[in-house]
């Protein structure tokens, strides 16, 4: 949110109950702090200040000042504390504890992946059980409590234990170097030990020669963690900080600094003497293991996709995409306008990017406010605004500058998505289809739909042995297909029985275009309408709804008919919420729109409607 500059609109000293209602709100969002501490975060007569900006993507926000120093954000009326606020008092928010390699990524935009993640011994439920999605934490390196950076859980505990710690894990909000800590006094990461160290570090000074990268038991669940910051340190089981039982997400086995006694004063003191020097150069070479390494592969060839991406990106902004192109859909923009742009040799591929789906991707150019992307027609997203002014500066690489890659003719470019007609388990259904992992809302293609209702009746044995083609119904069967007055039958044909189950089931749709992941969309199949319409003065025009689920530009579309019959075509919105954009054709063209959609498009003609009225050949 603040790798970019912002823009200061007002800044004001705050009023004595506006310094008071933010307190208050202070203390209720966070119930733990002592009302000592809420002096220290608002003081009641130091120099306070609210400043109102705007980000790079346009987001109108607050920015609440102690002695010029942010302490508290205010996005969409939630208060977020600064790294400012959070090294005054660390354990304010559940912590995620990672490598020191990892903040060099973070620093350059990237949000912290689960594998980024050190926790204490095997992951469990338990683990972060008090993690909700969305929820406000921080991230802290090993060997130092001092947060590096704020930001929101990106998927629940639940989610985390069972996405098998893969994925993204917090979506960083702020983070120490960004414009918003430039906004204060520019003040370093403090030194803050853990607190959790070993009672005696000449005890295992052996063990520490042969650990000088980190260390994994799998066999007992412990761990040893040997840092860059050079602390040795063996660790107990996690304790809970104020803010719930999530405490810090870490490695191995802590000893807590309640429980020690006089002699950690020494291992304290020399953890903080090799912790004083600035995070961010920290000596990477002589912490690197073969998990580091393994993990620093991973995350750079995400990193060269990622960065893959944000190049063709721009060179398709800033030199491909036209205003006259919009809206465009986005699986049309990513396969007409970035991949002409992918350098030979090099293959522009979404899911070996961190991000995954084109989706995501988009959604984050959305928020650097290069594009505006909406959702014009069901399951199809467009790209309705370009905003090129940040690009001025932007050069084009060289290779793409001396040799361009030129698209691939129309013809060649063009597949059609995948269309499969499914049904949507619904409550009715479900005792039938539970037992094959299927729950409410899966959505399951006709051909599973006939071999799970064949499974259930063959291990249940309710085929009828003197009639195989009747099946007997049994009480979870009669329950879904039979209707009031229909106690009395007690056997149905397989194909009764088949339409019966789906008539309870809803109908989807699901829809593959390429390079993008499936959306389903509820409901039966819309074919392409085509239409004819008569207007003032008898004459005609061809109307062409419904293109988009089909992946076809329609922009393309009109420009294609508009040349190769030499008539006017026009655009424009249905009034329809999600019914995408209707095309308007002079005259009679039904034959010739045919033919593009029957040859060129290769959409099956029992998805077309409207083909009867083209004209009569004489």
């Amino acid at each position: 949110m603040f790798h970019k500059p912002f823009k200061v609109k007002t800044q004001t000293a705050i009023k004595g109950s506006e310094r008071k209602r933010v307190r208050n709100d202070i203390e209720k969002l966070f119930p733990n702090l002592q009302p000592e501490d809420l002096l220290q975060i608002i003081p009641a007569k130091d120099e306070m200040t609210v400043a109102k900006i705007y980000t790079h993507s346009g987001d109108s926000l607050v920015i609440y000042c102690v002695q010029k120093n942010p302490v508290f954000i205010e996005v969409f009326k939630e208060l977020i504390p600064t790294v400012y606020s959070m090294w005054k008092f660390p354990e304010l928010l559940p912590v995620f504890r990672t490598y020191p390699p990892v903040f060099s990524k973070l620093k350059g935009g990237a949000d912290l992946m689960l594998p980024g993640v050190v926790v204490e011994g095997e992951v469990t439920p338990y683990t972060f059980r008090n993690i909700k999605k969305g929820d406000l934490c921080s991230v802290c390196l090993i060997g130092n409590k001092a947060p590096i950076a704020v930001g929101r859980a990106a998927l629940s505990g639940s989610d985390m234990f069972e996405s098998a710690m893969r994925g993204k894990g917090v979506q960083i909000v702020h983070l120490f170097g960004d414009d918003l800590w430039s906004f204060g006094d520019k003040s370093q990461i403090p030194v803050i030990p853990d607190g959790m160290l070993l009672m005696n570090e000449d005890d295992d000074s052996d063990k520490y020669e042969q650990s000088s990268s980190i260390k994994m038991d799998q066999q007992n669940g412990d761990s040893k963690v040997t840092g860059d910051l050079g602390i040795n340190s063996q660790l107990n089981k996690q304790q809970s900080c104020n803010s719930g039982d999530v405490g810090y997400i870490s490695s191995g086995q802590y000893v807590s600094e309640s429980t020690g006694n006089q002699n950690d004063s020494g291992v304290l003191d020399q953890a903080m003497n090799k912790c004083n020097g600035s995070l961010h150069e920290l000596d990477l070479k002589n912490g690197s293991n073969n998990t580091e390494e393994t993990q620093e592969e991973v995350m750079d060839l995400l990193d060269n996709m990622d960065e893959l991406l944000d190049v063709c990106f721009k060179c398709a902004i800033k030199s491909s995409v036209k205003k006259s192109d919009l809206p465009l859909l986005t699986s049309a923009f990513f396969k007409n306008h970035m991949v002409k742009f992918c350098p030979p040799g090099k293959l522009l591929d979404v899911k070996k990017s961190s991000y995954k789906k084109l989706s995501k991707f988009l959604q984050k150019m959305q928020k650097d406010g290069y594009i505006k992307v909406k959702e014009l027609s069901k399951g199809a997203d467009s790209i309705v605004e370009v905003d090129k002014s940040q690009l001025r500066d932007f050069e084009l690489p060289i290779q793409i500058d001396s040799d361009p890659l030129q698209p691939l003719p129309s013809e060649a470019e063009f597949v059609l998505p995948k269309l499969t007609e499914m049904y949507s388990v619904t409550s009715a259904v479900l005792p039938l289809f539970k037992p094959n992992g299927q729950r409410k809302g899966s959505a399951v293609a006709m051909t599973d739909i006939r071999s799970y209702i064949d499974e259930y009746v063959r291990s249940n044995n309710l085929q009828s042995e003197s009639k195989k083609s009747q099946v007997q119904l049994d009480p979870i069967i009669a329950d879904i297909v039979l209707t009031k007055g229909e106690n009395n039958i007690t056997h149905l044909s397989w194909e009764d029985l088949f339409k019966r189950i789906l008539s309870k089931m809803q109908p989807v749709l699901c829809i593959e275009h390429v390079g993008q992941p499936p959306t389903y969309q509820k409901g039966k199949v819309e074919g392409i309408k085509l239409d004819i319409q008569q207007r003032a003065s008898n004459k005609k025009v061809t109307l062409i709804e419904n293109i988009e689920t089909f992946g076809i530009d329609p922009k393309e579309l009109a420009h294609t008919v508009q040349v190769g019959m030499a008539c006017s075509a026009t655009i424009s919105q249905l009034p329809q919420k999600n019914k995408g954009v209707q095309i308007v054709i002079q005259g009679n063209q039904i034959s010739y729109i045919a033919d593009l959609l029957l040859n060129k498009y290769k959409v099956p003609r029992k998805y077309i409607n409207g083909l009867e009225k083209a004209p009569k050949r004489r």
